[in-house]
């Protein structure tokens, strides 16, 4: 579907462009929040399970926290792919998907709290039950991210992935609550627990079923596209369509920059070194051939994920038992510097979305690092709650807003419509194989490093920051590697063409 049309009449353009419709986007979205729901207390929801009723070390914790993320990379690509490839039913093509592995989720997660409830001698129905929750949301997830992103076109998925962060957060806040709820008797907990957990994700199902008309969406979609262009073409004039994509890729004006005298020859009186300017030339060219090639741009961003989830992942993986053993929290407290954060990221979702319409996604992403880096390492100095340490948390949400709202959009930029649910499969992978590695890997970490940090018991644990702070800034490194698309240098040669071309 061509996004951007401009229409001359008489000599002048008119801009057409379709409106972003907040409605469908949140309906759409609905799915978004009870998957939030699920892994926004899921880490901690596992910490209290694998240590307090199986008493797993650091490792064997890492390997199960991991395993979802295993089923991911199996399962995220072949059902993104063949949503993709579903001719579709009455219900549509990714609805189905996502309905069928709900249901099976909210059971078998039914099966994760009474067996958890149950004790350690239940320990192999529990890790039946868990593997098949896991199963079943990987299976589905796909499919229920790439309905957003197919009724909004690119110019609009910053602002859709935005309301729908601002659904995921609203219900994460809501799991954190419920696991805030649990006893001081956690065995006790799993049951209300589980069922406020599963309440709340039927409640959303049937809101999406009745809500979503996923067939009548799409057709919406193209007939608004379609009517635009009948109702804003005068009469009698002819209408020439412009795809502003297309201008962006419009060969530009080359100039030779090659010098103009011999650089073979050197000055016989400085007996000057030899330089090779027209090799220093290609190298510089080809270089920037290779940041406008779109699967350049799209390895770079899958390293920006990788990377960026390696961190985040690390955090939302062990910072309860951080913030029990090193700052010292209460366990019913230890949980506020994650609901802060979410918070914080949740207020800053537009902000986001806004400024990736004023300076580009890759510098909003850069700027949600930069003040990343910062509160990573600040965050280090503290070993009690102090109430500054609430200040750095509200700081870190408002850069994981920044990031977040844009990496997936930002991969997008780079992909095809038609393949919208094979993308959002292969994004999916590379965040979901740093979610195999990072819990494995700083679990590793946690449990041998604890003599570099005083010996005293999990101590290491404080390996956590630093260990963030490496990926972040390799993220950060692969970010700077590509091609700036910031809007306002875009609208600027869209408008110079124009000129160009405008009442002669």
């Amino acid at each position: 579907m061509q996004q951007n049309v401009a229409y001359r009449s008489l000599g002048c353009y008119y801009y057409i462009t379709m409106k972003f419709n907040y409605k469908r986007t949140i309906l759409c979205s609905l799915a978004f929040g009870w998957i939030a729901l699920f892994w926004g207390s899921y880490d901690s929801f596992m910490q209290v399970v694998n240590y307090e009723v199986y008493n797993l070390s650091s490792f064997w914790h890492g390997v199960i926290i991991a395993s979802d993320n295993i089923f991911g990379l199996i399962l995220l690509p072949i059902f993104g792919k063949l949503s993709d490839m579903s001719k579709g039913t009455r219900f549509g093509k990714r609805k189905p998907y996502v309905v069928i592995g709900t249901i099976v989720e909210m059971i078998a997660f039914a099966g994760v709290c009474v067996f958890a409830s149950l004790g350690k001698d239940y320990f192999v129905p529990f890790i039946i039950c868990l593997m098949l929750t896991l199963a079943s949301l990987a299976a589905y997830r796909s499919p229920a991210l790439a309905i957003v992103p197919d009724i909004n076109p690119d110019k609009f998925r910053s602002k859709a992935n935005a309301i729908s962060n601002i659904v995921s957060v609203i219900t994460t806040v809501m799991a954190l609550g419920y696991f805030m709820l649990m006893p001081k008797d956690v065995k006790d907990g799993f049951w209300t627990y589980g069922g406020l957990m599963i309440g709340t994700t039927l409640v959303l199902l049937v809101w999406f079923c009745i809500a979503v008309k996923e067939n009548k969406f799409n057709r919406e979609v193209a007939l608004e596209f379609e009517q635009e262009q009948q109702d804003l073409i005068p009469d009698g004039d002819v209408a020439e369509t412009i795809n502003f994509d297309t201008i962006d890729n419009t060969p530009q004006l080359e100039v030779d920059l090659k010098p103009s005298y011999n650089v073979n020859t050197e000055d016989t009186l400085l007996h000057l070194p030899h330089i090779d300017a027209t090799k220093q030339y290609c190298i510089a060219k080809r270089f920037d051939s290779l940041r406008k090639n779109a699967t350049f741009n799209k390895l770079c961003i899958l390293g920006i994920v990788f990377c960026f989830y390696m961190a985040y992942n690390a955090i939302t993986s062990n910072f309860i038992m951080y913030a029990k053993t090193i700052l010292h929290f209460a366990q019913s407290q230890a949980i506020i510097p994650l609901i802060i954060a979410q918070a914080a990221a949740m207020l800053t979702f537009p902000l986001s979305s806004w400024l990736a319409g004023k300076i580009g996604r890759k510098y909003t992403i850069l700027s949600g690092f930069v003040l990343m880096l910062i509160c990573f390492s600040v965050t280090i100095l503290f070993s009690t709650p102090h109430p500054i340490l609430y200040l750095v948390f509200m700081g870190l949400g408002v850069s994981f807003g920044f990031a977040m709202v844009n990496i997936y959009p930002f991969y997008l930029e780079n992909a095809p419509d038609s393949k919208l649910g094979k993308e959002t499969g292969v994004f999916s992978v590379a965040m979901t194989l740093a979610m195999v590695v990072t819990p494995i890997l700083s679990g590793v970490l946690i449990d041998n490093t604890g003599h570099l940090f005083g010996g005293f018991e999990n101590a290491g644990f404080k390996v956590l920051f630093p260990y963030c702070i490496v990926f972040l800034v390799l993220a950060v490194i692969f970010a700077l590697l590509i091609e700036d698309k910031n809007p306002i240098n875009k609208r600027r040669r869209k408008r110079k063409i124009l000129e160009n071309n405008q009442c002669q």
